[in-house]
């Protein structure tokens, strides 16, 4: 199925506000496919599709995004979450030192 008909069927799926069918396309045609139709449509109705959805499905549609549609995204309060921190080994704390009576000096 080409990216029009998925299109049709997410604005009227918008149109009724029916949850439920944009979950279902989002899981029928796939994360490229459904991330094109979005990416078609103003920002402002790509806005309310993303709002449909659970935040790992939503995070996962604007990393498939043009940078230019989640920056129209961002002001309308959808943003890609941040990732969480890198946690890098501190091998200041991993350095054994024996201060016992049988230490070596």
């Amino acid at each position: 199925m080409t990216r029009q008909p998925l299109h049709i069927a997410l604005r009227a799926a918008l149109l009724s506000r029916n949850v439920h069918q944009v979950r279902i396309l989002l899981a029928t045609y796939g994360l490229p496919a459904f991330s094109g139709a979005v990416a078609a449509c103003s920002p402002r109705i790509a806005a309310d599709a993303l709002s449909l959805l659970s935040s790992d499905d939503r995070n996962a549609v604007l990393r498939h995004l043009p940078r230019p549609m989640c920056d129209s995204l961002r002001p309308l309060g959808i943003a890609l979450r941040p990732s969480p921190p890198v946690r890098h080994l501190n091998w200041g704390l991993l350095a054994w030192r024996d201060t016992g009576p049988h230490a070596r000096s």
